[in-house]
């Protein structure tokens, strides 16, 4: 089942691998936000290329295989004498850091009612607002209602109860002399832990 309404239109851009983008088309377009300033840059670095040297194209780097593509690129440039080695020597360790970062890097929205589809509601949308909503009686949600009510419990609340101490009252520091007396407040007492 989708995240989105079949009323919204999927972005048409399709990956090294074949596999179609996730996002949301935006509105009256055929690709993503992203997909679309992308081919928008690329057209305008192809334009600006000088007639007597080769058009490279690159793939845009949001998978491992895109990545392995552009890298066979440029080792192919380098073969055929097309790039200087002091381009491909930092086109190669872009891809490197590229590489590195996969792992830590996400294309999709925590929420998929964040990606806008409408480049004309964006002025409408006051701050903490989603772009849409799936409602049919608003036209968007508020961000803080769309927050799972089941997150993760926090690791320190969860080493505290694995340990039997999350029950336990925070100790009072005193600072002032005699520090080291013993307690005659009961209710101090039950919050020291393996008071002897």
């Amino acid at each position: 089942m989708s995240l989105y309404p079949e009323s919204i239109a999927r972005c048409q851009h399709l990956k090294v691998n074949g596999t179609q983008c996730g996002s949301p088309a935006l509105r009256k377009q055929r690709f993503c936000y992203f997909h679309k300033d992308w081919r928008q840059k690329r057209l305008q670095i192809n334009v600006n290329i000088r007639r007597e040297q080769g058009a490279v194209t690159l793939p845009v780097l949001e998978d491992a295989n895109s990545i392995q593509v552009a890298l066979m690129q440029v080792m192919r440039l380098l073969l055929t004498a097309q790039i200087e080695h002091r381009t491909a020597g930092l086109l190669l360790y872009a891809l490197q850091t590229a590489s590195a970062s996969l792992a830590r890097t996400t294309f999709e929205p925590a929420l998929p009612t964040r990606v806008v589809i409408d480049r004309t509601a964006v002025a409408r949308r006051p701050i903490g607002a989603t772009a849409w909503t799936t409602a049919k009686d608003r036209e968007y949600d508020d961000q803080d209602e769309n927050k799972p009510d089941n997150q993760p419990e926090s690791l320190a609340k969860i080493l505290l109860e694995r340990m039997g101490l999350a029950n336990v009252k925070p100790i009072l520091h005193r600072e002032y002399e005699g520090d080291d007396e013993v307690l005659d407040d009961p209710d101090l007492e039950e919050g020291i832990p393996g008071k002897i």
